[in-house]
C-alpha cells in the first residue's frame, strides 16, 4: 500500500502534486498570484517529500527482502541435526526441573 500510494500514477502523492499544480494555475488563470506562489511553493515541497518518501520506500523493500532471507535461511534444517535439534549420535540431556516457584512470568506484549 506504501509502494502503490508512493509510485502509482493514481497514487495519493501524485495526485495531491496534480491538484496542487491546478490550484496553482487556477490561481494565476484569475490573477490570484500570491496564492499562486504560496500553492507552489506547497508543491516543490511535496516533490521533495515525495522523493524522501520513495528513498524510505526502497529502504523498507530492502529490510523486509534481507529478514525474509535471513528468516528462510534460519529455517533450513542441517543435515547434522536430527528433527529434535541435537545432533547425530549425541543424546540430549535431561531438562533441569525448575519449581514453579522460580519461574517467572514474562510480561506480554500487545
Amino acid at each position: 500500500m506504501f509502494h502503490r500510494a508512493l509510485t502509482d500514477d493514481f497514487g495519493a502523492v501524485a495526485r495531491l502534486h496534480q491538484m496542487l499544480e491546478a490550484a496553482s494555475e487556477w490561481c494565476r488563470t484569475h490573477g490570484v498570484r500570491d496564492s499562486a506562489s504560496e500553492l507552489d511553493t506547497l508543491t516543490d515541497r511535496l516533490t521533495d517529500l515525495g522523493e524522501e518518501l520513495h528513498l524510505v520506500g526502497e529502504s523498507l523493500d530492502h529490510e523486509i527482502h534481507s529478514r525474509s532471507r535471513r528468516t528462510a535461511a534460519a529455517a533450513r534444517v542441517s543435515p547434522a541435526v536430527t528433527v529434535s535439534g541435537h545432533p547425530m549420535g549425541r543424546q540430549a540431556p535431561a531438562p533441569d526441573l525448575i519449581s514453579p516457584s522460580t519461574v517467572r512470568s514474562q510480561p506480554r506484549s500487545r
